[in-house]
């Protein structure tokens, strides 16, 4: 990782946790910015993929419980959080733009539906909310060190 620099993280999850997650990121120094909706993030990391370090994305729909929340909202738009593009969609489209770019996929509940979707879209593993400082704090650090070893 280089230092003596500002890391930019684009955060793209629903409103509460939108707000949670940034609040945190910039208590540990980092420099984030939020959407709501998977169109708006991919619209917004496509106008300057170099600007971002790290993404976070919830990949799961809002409003679903246990089994149905994952295989509902990893596979079908018209959530609140991607009505346009799954999470993963928006994963695999950030990661075309940007080579090996790294993502934290942030959810509620991984069922094993969502953890094979997210393993065979080639983004390792997601982190489950509610998330305490410390945690974000290291799961962002590792995903920074993972680019950063892919880089070099």
């Amino acid at each position: 990782m280089a230092s003596g620099r500002k890391f930019h993280v684009l955060v793209v999850d629903n409103g509460e946790d939108t707000v949670a997650t940034t609040a945190m990121l910039e208590q540990l120094g980092y420099s984030a910015q939020a959407e709501t909706a998977s169109l708006a993030g991919l619209r917004t990391f496509s106008q300057d993929p170099d600007k971002f370090d790290l993404a976070i994305v919830e990949p799961a729909m809002s409003g679903q419980t246990g089994p149905e929340r994952a295989v509902i909202g990893s596979m079908r738009r018209g959530s609140p959080v991607t009505p346009e593009l799954t999470g993963l969609e928006l994963a695999v489209r950030f990661r075309r733009i940007k080579q090996g770019f790294p993502i934290l996929l942030h959810t509620g509940c991984i069922e094993p539906p969502l953890a094979e979707e997210i393993k065979a879209a080639g983004l390792g593993e997601a982190i489950l909310k509610p998330l305490g400082l410390k945690e974000l704090e290291e799961a962002v650090r590792e995903g920074l060190r993972s680019y950063d070893r892919e880089r070099s």
